[in-house]
């Protein structure tokens, strides 16, 4: 049998180096009742965040991070939300993972730079109500600032059984303190036929 060996990206005794200690978010969502491409999209999308190291004063881009979404990275088509339509492009899906990214973010009290909320209710990121972010290639990014003194490591976690994700951030603690608000529902539109 050929076996080839890779050795991982980054060490365990680096990360302890990089300030790497413990984590510092944690950000959940449920996809339960989500297509077979919207769920295949998700896995590619998380696999893409997987062990990224975002360094001191660094921008985190969602965007970046993910790489070009198209059928050639294992992305497949499935509705996307695009306006005021939802309509089939590749992709489809990635707004779960940069939900549940940006819930991270939020836990571990990490600035954000750039962030947009999808243009209607969507069940998968609920509850909460208003906490998602969403993605769409190349103009809606969603952005953070590492403005801890150590790198943050992205460890990404399906559930495929309970259809959660789970994206924890890694870090060092620094003694910041995180509250959310409960948030409000205003202007509430009911859609058309």
């Amino acid at each position: 049998i050929a076996v080839e060996k890779t050795e991982p990206l980054t060490q365990v005794a680096g990360l302890n180096e990089m300030g790497i200690k413990e984590i510092i978010g944690i950000g959940r969502s449920n996809f339960a009742g989500s297509p077979v491409n919207r769920r295949h999209n998700i896995k590619v999308g998380v696999q893409s965040l997987n062990g990224i190291l975002i360094a001191p004063n660094e921008t985190f881009s969602m965007l970046k991070s993910l790489g070009e979404i198209n059928a050639e990275r294992g992305y497949r088509p499935e509705l996307v939300i695009k306006g005021n339509k939802t309509t089939p492009e590749f992709g489809g899906g990635l707004c779960q993972v940069a939900t549940t990214f940006f819930r991270a973010m939020l836990a571990a009290g990490l600035p954000v730079l750039e962030r947009q909320s999808h243009s209607y209710r969507v069940s998968y990121y609920e509850p909460p109500v208003g906490i998602d972010a969403t993605i769409y290639s190349p103009t809606i990014d969603l952005k953070i600032k590492n403005n801890t003194a150590n790198y943050l490591l992205i460890q990404t976690q399906i559930d495929q059984q309970n259809s959660s994700l789970i994206i924890q951030l890694y870090g060092n603690q620094d003694g910041r303190i995180v509250t959310l608000s409960k948030t409000r529902i205003g202007n509430e539109i009911k859609p058309p036929d």
